[in-house]
């Protein structure tokens, strides 16, 4: 368990809905005309439920789902099982200046 994410998978279904019970649009809206029109490659920590990667997803960006707790990574990933979008487990690494993604137990860059 990541320190901070205590209590998020014993709730995750509350989260969940409580989550999705706001729309990409209503939780973005004051910021939304900085978003990239153009397809790009987006991602998305501390993803929850996924509802932001499964809208821009929608939008045709490539989308990477970071979410540290299981139980939330798992309901995004049912919710949203129709969006391309790439869910990552756990931590990840940041190397060099092209972003790749590994899961913090492989070997570093």
């Amino acid at each position: 368990m990541i320190k901070g994410t205590l209590g998020y998978g014993r709730d995750a279904k509350a989260l969940a809905h409580q989550y999705e019970s706001i729309t990409f649009d209503e939780v973005h809206r004051d910021v939304i005309h900085l978003f990239p029109r153009q397809s790009a490659r987006v991602l998305d920590i501390g993803a929850g439920t996924g509802r932001d990667a499964a809208a821009l997803a929608a939008l045709g960006h490539e989308v990477v789902a970071v979410e540290p707790t299981d139980e939330l990574r798992h309901e995004g990933m049912r919710l949203h099982a129709g969006q391309p979008i790439e869910w990552v487990p756990t931590t990840f690494l940041i190397c060099g200046s092209y972003m790749r993604l590994k899961a913090a137990s492989t070997s570093s860059c």
